[in-house]
């Protein structure tokens, strides 16, 4: 060990665990430390450059009080038998890292089965960058266009039954003025339609009975009422 890392200091590290490797109580001994820590999803599908599956491993992120030196850090987690620790410049960068949010040519694992442990907060460091969040409006915007959405309940429905979080999450925090209007829009969309329609229908009513059909007969022709193709022709 180098003398620069002996004397290194930080309060945020990472390290490697390898499930092969590491005591089935690894997640104990770092609770029985009381430090804040965070899990990553087990990473089973890294790839190396030439395509081969990587190690199954979990990244850790260790938060300390204050700053704490590379010796304590390796020595609090020598009994899981993981390599050398590293200092963390940025704890965001890292906690997205986790799950890849921002390397899209990797491997995206569940925003889910990341786990804070011993009061780690991690919610902040989650949130959709600017371009990401413009990324699933504009899909929001195409779903609600393609399924002619007309209702905010709905919506938030369909999200919910599809465990689409990302959707919910902008629907809810971040963006709930611009998909109302969305889904005002699609349904005075339909209104217009359906006026269309019903207008529509009042003039074949009155061709129909121009041309000496009875109200029967346009009735179901149109497969309407009597009493419709009545208020049809009271127009």
């Amino acid at each position: 060990m180098s003398n620069k890392n002996k004397i290194l200091k930080g309060r945020d590290w990472t390290f490697i665990v390898y499930p092969e490797s590491a005591p089935k109580n690894w997640r104990n001994i770092l609770n029985d430390t009381h430090m804040a820590w965070v899990e990553s999803p087990l990473h089973n599908k890294d790839k190396n450059p030439d395509g081969t599956i990587k190690k199954f491993h979990w990244h850790v992120l260790l938060k300390a009080d204050g700053p704490i030196t590379f010796t304590a850090v390796k020595d609090i987690i020598e009994p899981l038998n993981t390599p050398i620790p590293q200092k963390v410049r940025s704890v965001k960068g890292m906690i997205r890292y986790f799950a890849h949010l921002d390397n899209p040519e990797k491997h995206q694992y569940n925003l889910n089965d990341i786990v804070p442990h011993n009061g780690a907060e991690i919610s902040n460091f989650l949130r959709p960058s600017a371009n990401q969040n413009l990324s699933y409006v504009k899909d929001i915007f195409k779903f609600i266009k393609k399924k002619e959405i007309d209702n905010y309940v709905d919506f938030l429905d369909y999200c919910l039954q599809t465990d689409n979080d990302n959707w919910f999450d902008i629907a809810i925090n971040h963006n709930t003025l611009a998909i109302n209007k969305m889904l005002d829009a699609m349904w005075q969309k339909k209104q217009k339609n359906n006026d269309h329609v019903h207008l529509t229908n009042i003039d074949k009513a009155k061709i129909m009975k121009g041309e000496g059909y009875s109200v029967t007969e346009i009735s179901k022709n149109m497969k309407v009422s009597r009493s419709m193709i009545y208020n049809y022709l009271k127009k």
